[in-house]
C-alpha cells in the first residue's frame, strides 16, 4: 500500500456502506430512556442508552495515520441511519459529494464535532477555535478582534459550539421528538449551516424562510410551513416548492388551502397557553379543542388530507404542566380525526423551549424533557407510529451569540440638585437588537468592556446614566438611570445571550445597518470559562 493510498479516506458510499445490515437493524423505539437528570452533560455522553459518536466525540481519537479509525466511521454511518430510524424524516443529503480532502480528516474542526458536514461548516465560516465560551473567553475574543480589526460599529460574537451542545443535549434527552427550528428566533446563516448538517429540521413561517432554507439545501420533508393564516403568496410559493406539511386553526384557511394547494398535508394546531410564558402566543393562534370537530369535519367536506396536531404553549415556557396538558388534548383531537377517517402521522408540539448552561457546562433540560417524555408515552406511545417533532428557537439561539455595542457619543447632565448624570450613546439600539425588549419581554445584562485601543481609565466614579440607540427617535432609549463607570468614546458594552428574538426582529431605520452586524465565529471548547485569568473580567 502506498502512501498516498494509506493517507485517502473511503468515499462516501463506503463509509455509509459499513456493517449495513446491521445498522439498519436498530430499533430505537424499542429502547426506553431512564429519567433525565435535571442538566444533561453532552461532554461525556453517560446519560444516552443508545450512545453514539454524537454524544461523545469519538472521531476525536485518531488512527496511526491520524485519519479516523473504522469504529468512528461506523459510528457517523449509524448516526446517519439512527437520524431515519429515530422517528424522524428521513435526511435527504443531496447528490453524493466528492471525496472529502483528506485535510479535513486531520483538521481540528473535524476533531471537535466527529462529523464532516460540521466540521466543514466551520472551515466556511472561518472560525476560530477558544477555549472558553462564557463571558470572560467572550470578553477575550472580543478585545482580540478589536485590536485585530478595530471595528466601530456593533459586532456579534457567534458560538457555535453551543448551537451543537444544545442539539446533543436535547437527542440524549428527548429521543422521540425531533427538533426542527424556529427560523425566526434568529435565521443568522451560519447557524442555520451548522443545524442542517447536524439533520435538523426547519419551522419556517414565510415564503422568505422558506426560500432561505431550501437555498441550504433542505429538502421540503425537513420542513413546516408552520403558520396558520398563510399569505396568498406564501401558500403559491410553497406549493411551487413542493412544502407539503403546514398548519392551519380557522375554516377560512381551510377554504384557502383548498382553493390554492389542496395537496397540503395540514396540520391542526390548538390552543395551548400557559399563561405565565414570556410571550402568550393563544390570543392570536390556536383553535380550541372544542373547535376541533367543525375543523376536521371541513376538511374531510373539502377533500383535505389532515395529519396531524400541532400547538405552541407560547415563548419561554414556565409552567411544564401546561406540555402535559396540550398534548392530553392532542390525543383527542386525534381520536376524532381518526373516527373521520384521517391517517394521522405528525404531533408537532412547537416551542417554549429554554436552554441555558449550569456553573459546570451542563445544559439544564432534564425536567422539561422528563415531563414531555412521560406524556408522550402515556398518550402517543411509540406503537401508534406517530412521528414527533418540535419547534425550539430560543433553546438553540440565545446561548449562541454574545452582543458588542460600542459607546460613540456621551454628554454631562446637571440635574436640579446638582447631581451629574451620564447620557452614553450606543451604535445599537430598539429598532436593532434590542427590539427585544420591546417584543420580546428581555431585559438584557451587560458588561463594560474597556478598549484595548485607549489607555486604562483614570476615573472609576459610577453615575446614574442612560443608554441610548442611535435613531434619531428620542423613544430609542436601551436603558434609563443605570449605574456605570464613566465609558469614553471606543469603550463597550457587551450582552451575553443575545441570540434570541434580537437581531432578527431589527430594522434599518433612519437607513441605519442594524439588520447586518459584524460577526466574529467561534467554536468553544467549553460554554463555561475555563483556564482565564481571573482578572480578565475586572480590566
Amino acid at each position: 500500500m502506498t502512501s498516498s493510498e494509506v493517507l485517502s479516506p473511503p468515499p462516501p458510499a463506503a463509509v455509509a456502506s459499513l456493517a449495513a445490515p446491521q445498522l439498519h437493524s436498530v430499533d430505537l423505539q424499542s429502547l426506553q430512556l431512564p429519567m433525565v437528570p435535571d442538566v444533561v452533560n453532552v461532554e461525556t455522553g453517560d446519560l444516552s442508552t443508545f450512545a453514539r459518536s454524537a454524544w461523545r466525540n469519538e472521531a476525536g481519537k485518531m488512527s496511526a495515520f491520524g485519519l479516523p479509525t473504522m469504529l468512528d466511521m461506523k459510528a457517523e454511518a449509524l448516526e446517519m441511519v439512527q437520524l431515519d430510524n429515530w422517528n424522524v424524516q428521513p435526511v435527504d443529503r443531496g447528490p453524493a459529494a466528492a471525496a472529502p480532502d483528506p485535510k479535513l480528516f486531520r483538521s481540528w474542526q473535524y476533531q471537535v464535532t466527529g462529523k464532516l458536514a460540521t466540521a466543514q461548516v466551520l472551515v466556511d465560516l472561518k472560525a476560530e477555535h477558544i477555549k472558553s465560551g462564557g463571558p470572560a473567553g467572550m470578553k477575550q475574543e472580543a478585545v482580540k478582534h478589536i485590536l485585530r480589526h478595530k471595528p466601530d460599529d456593533t459586532f456579534y460574537v457567534v458560538d457555535l459550539a453551543n448551537v451543537q451542545r444544545m442539539f446533543k443535549a436535547w437527542r440524549a434527552a428527548m429521543p422521540r421528538v425531533v427538533p426542527f427550528y424556529a427560523v425566526k428566533c434568529n435565521p443568522e446563516p451560519g447557524i442555520l449551516k451548522l443545524l442542517v448538517a447536524m439533520g435538523a429540521g426547519f419551522d419556517c413561517a414565510s415564503k422568505g424562510e422558506l426560500d432561505m432554507m431550501l437555498r441550504m439545501g433542505v429538502p421540503p420533508n425537513r420542513i413546516i410551513f408552520a403558520h396558520p393564516c398563510k399569505r396568498p403568496s406564501d401558500i403559491r410559493y410553497a406549493r411551487d416548492h413542493g412544502i407539503q406539511y403546514t398548519t392551519f386553526d380557522t375554516v377560512s384557511e381551510l377554504h384557502k388551502i383548498a382553493q390554492m394547494n389542496p395537496n397540503f398535508k395540514c396540520v391542526l394546531r390548538i390552543r395551548a397557553d400557559d399563561p405565565d410564558a414570556r410571550v402568550p402566543l393563544g390570543l392570536k393562534y390556536g383553535a380550541e379543542v372544542s373547535e376541533a370537530a367543525l375543523l376536521l369535519q371541513t376538511a374531510k367536506d373539502l377533500g383535505l388530507q389532515v395529519v396531524g396536531v400541532s400547538f405552541h404553549v407560547g415563548s419561554a415556557c414556565q409552567n411544564l404542566s401546561t406540555f402535559s396538558g396540550a398534548i392530553e388534548n392532542a390525543r383527542k383531537v386525534f381520536d376524532e380525526a381518526y373516527a373521520l377517517g384521517f391517517n394521522m402521522e405528525l404531533l408537532d408540539i412547537g416551542g417554549g423551549f429554554t436552554g441555558h448552561f449550569d456553573e459546570m457546562g451542563n445544559v439544564m433540560f432534564g425536567e422539561i424533557a422528563n415531563t414531555i417524555n412521560t406524556a408522550l408515552a402515556a398518550h402517543f406511545p411509540p406503537e401508534m407510529g406517530v412521528r414527533v417533532i418540535a419547534e425550539p428557537g430560543r433553546y438553540f439561539a440565545e446561548t449562541s451569540s454574545t452582543l458588542l455595542t460600542p459607546v460613540y457619543g456621551q454628554r454631562d447632565r446637571i440635574a436640579h440638585d446638582g447631581v451629574v448624570k451620564k447620557d452614553y450613546w450606543l451604535t445599537d439600539g430598539l429598532y436593532g437588537s434590542f427590539n427585544c425588549i420591546l417584543y420580546d419581554g428581555q431585559t438584557p445584562a451587560y458588561k463594560v468592556v474597556r478598549s484595548p485601543l485607549l489607555p486604562d481609565p483614570a476615573e472609576s466614579h459610577t453615575f446614574t446614566s442612560t443608554l441610548w440607540g442611535p435613531t434619531c427617535d428620542s423613544a430609542d432609549c436601551v436603558y434609563k438611570d443605570v449605574s456605570l463607570p464613566v465609558l469614553r468614546n471606543g469603550d463597550w458594552l457587551m450582552w451575553n445571550n443575545a441570540g434570541a428574538y434580537t437581531v432578527a426582529g431589527a430594522c434599518d431605520f433612519n437607513g441605519i445597518e442594524f439588520t447586518t452586524p459584524g460577526k466574529l465565529y467561534v467554536w468553544s471548547n467549553s460554554a463555561v470559562d475555563v483556564e482565564i485569568e481571573e482578572d480578565v473580567m475586572e480590566k
